[in-house]
């Protein structure tokens, strides 16, 4: 008979891992639910487009804007550090994944469909599909893991070295986002429209 001595110590840790794909699931479903496509209405299979402000950004698999979800999850998991004095980290990550899950729905309703529409230079953004909302939705647990990999000095790093990148690269970045969506500024958005 197998030695079970160290199941009730295993169950815990499966408790939030299980929790964490029922978020993923449950996000799945809401989205499909709202009536966002799977994928690109287009019907071809990227799994990478490079071209933030194209007509294929958000509604394949990944876009350069997974950078900017990897850093949600690096602010989750620094926002939510306090917790982790009280309880696992793995619940704590649960509860990151759980505001990550918020956010995508948050994201691809009408009122902040329109606003991304209205104030910054996403002028033709329609939301995302199903499947790139879980890849963002990946990316912020991702960021959170390699936030607690990496510690405080790390993270500063990952933090400046893809907002100084997207930037460059994109003219958009975490930063510019926010800053666009609840400050609009005239003089950014004609920057990263290339005026």
């Amino acid at each position: 008979m197998p030695d079970t001595s160290d199941v009730p110590a295993l169950l815990p840790r499966r408790r939030p891992i299980l929790l964490i794909v029922s978020i993923g699931l449950v996000l799945l479903v809401v989205l499909k639910s709202m009536g966002r496509l799977w994928w690109c209405r287009c019907g071809q299979w990227y799994p990478w487009v490079s071209d933030a402000w194209g007509p294929h950004n958000s509604q394949h698999l990944a876009d350069p804007y997974i950078f900017s979800h990897i850093l949600h999850g690096v602010f989750l998991y620094w926002g939510l550090l306090i917790l982790q004095r009280r309880i696992h980290w793995m619940w704590v990550l649960a509860i990151a994944a759980g505001i990550e899950a918020g956010w995508e729905i948050l994201e691809n309703t009408p009122l902040v469909i329109d606003r991304y529409r209205e104030h910054t230079a996403a002028l033709g953004y329609t939301g995302d599909t199903v499947l790139n909302s879980l890849t963002d939705w990946l990316a912020a647990v991702a960021g959170f893991l390699l936030a607690r990999k990496i510690g405080w000095r790390g993270s500063v790093a990952v933090f400046l070295i893809l907002e100084i990148g997207c930037a460059l690269w994109i003219r958009d970045n975490l930063t510019l986002n926010v800053v666009m969506l609840l400050f609009p500024i005239d003089a950014i958005r004609t920057w990263q429209t290339g005026g």
